[in-house]
Parts: C-alpha cells; structure tokens; sequence
C-alpha cells in the first residue's frame, strides 16, 4: 500500500472521530449583507444579459456588412460571434435553471 493511501485511509478516521467533536453550523449572511448582495448580482446578470445582446448585435453587423461588401472573413466572425452569443445565451439560462433548481439562486 503507497503512503498516499495510508495517509488518506487515517484522515478518514480521523475525520470519522471528528463528527461528533467539530459543529458544522449552517451558513448565515451577516446582518446587513443580503441586500447589497442582491443588487449586485442583478446588476451583473443584467449586465452579462447586455453583453451577450450587443454580441449579438455586432454579429448581425459583421455577418450583414461581409455579405453586403463581399468580405467573407468577416461574414465568418459574424457567423461564430452569432453562435456564440447563441451558446452563451443558452448557457446562461441553463446555469440559472440548474442554480434555482438547487435553492442556491
């Protein structure tokens, strides 16, 4: 057996001993802390809200103004800046689903 499992098998252990001896309290904010909080995680998700839009926007731009001028390198950033405001906007609905599913949001 290597020394890394010997030592992991006694902190178990030990840890096991520990339960009863170290309280876990739950998590509590501090009196005063929940409201600031609160604004500013709004104004970060409205803010990230913003960011993939204009993204999105700009997007539209680059894949219009590389078709209309012929600039196909452009109408292919367009094209990835879509997709990727698309992606992102898809993972922000899913992260806040998967976050209130857990109560944490």
């Amino acid at each position: 057996m290597s020394t890394t499992a010997q030592v992991l098998g006694v902190l178990q252990q030990t840890g096991g001993f520990l339960t009863g001896v170290v309280p876990n309290p739950p998590a509590k904010a501090p009196a005063g802390v929940a409201a600031p909080v609160a604004a500013v995680i709004s104004y970060v998700k409205w803010g990230v809200l913003i960011v993939i839009f204009l993204s999105a926007l700009a997007g539209v731009g680059a894949l219009a103004g590389g078709r209309v001028f012929g600039n196909h390198g452009a109408s292919k950033i367009g094209v990835s800046m879509l997709v990727t405001a698309v992606g992102a906007l898809v993972v922000y609905v899913g992260l806040y689903a998967f976050l209130s599913g857990f109560g944490a949001v």
